[in-house]
């Protein structure tokens, strides 16, 4: 079985990504830097999610100079500015996600300016160094209230239009199919996944 180094330790995106492919036909063991023995992170100071998933996936595969795959990811509100986008994950660093996503929702209380959308860019370093980037799109908009349990980070409060339910509400099928991360991860199947 081919192994995929994935550049990260984040259990649930792991797990995410180890759904899509067995969803899309990829008998592709993925491998983490956990399991690798591999503590040290790389510090994520690009200005772009582009940059940021080529800081991850160049970090780990220096070390292991296994084929390696990393994304950024993050939600862009329009209200915002687009922001917090590539800082999403530290977005607000002394509340949990729950307080997160009562603060945006607190924020936009008087808006009609909800427009939304999660960013999901993956950079794919080949066994012989290639690089190669991949990005999903998701356009939604924010909900009015918190809803739906099964997932995680800004899920609950992220509608998608044409269900006019959120991410969480909708759960791992939806997410493991039409997310950002699935759109971004469905073309490097396509493209990548004979390159291990």
């Amino acid at each position: 079985m081919k192994k995929l180094l994935v550049a990260s330790s984040n259990k649930h995106k792991l797990s995410e990504i180890e759904d899509i492919l067995k969803i899309n036909g990829c008998d592709i063991q993925i491998v983490s830097p956990e399991e690798l023995g591999c503590k040290e992170e790389p510090d994520e100071n690009g200005s772009t999610f582009e940059e940021n998933a080529f800081i991850k996936a160049d970090f780990y595969y220096q070390r292991y100079h296994l084929p390696t795959l990393a994304d950024d990811s993050g939600i862009c509100i329009d209200f915002f500015d687009g922001k917090p986008g590539i800082h999403s994950a530290r977005f607000l660093p002394e509340m949990n996600y729950q307080q997160k996503c009562q603060y945006i929702i607190d924020q936009l209380k008087d808006s009609d300016n909800r427009g939304a959308q999660f960013v999901d860019c993956m950079c794919f370093i080949e066994e012989n160094g290639n690089v190669n980037y991949y990005k999903g799109i998701n356009r939604g908009y924010i909900a009015k209230k918190i809803a739906g349990d099964k997932g995680f980070g800004y899920d609950p409060i992220f509608v998608i239009p044409e269900y006019n339910k959120t991410e969480a509400e909708l759960g791992e099928e939806y997410k493991n199919r039409y997310s950002h991360r699935a759109i971004a991860l469905k073309k490097w199947i396509i493209d990548a996944k004979d390159k291990l």
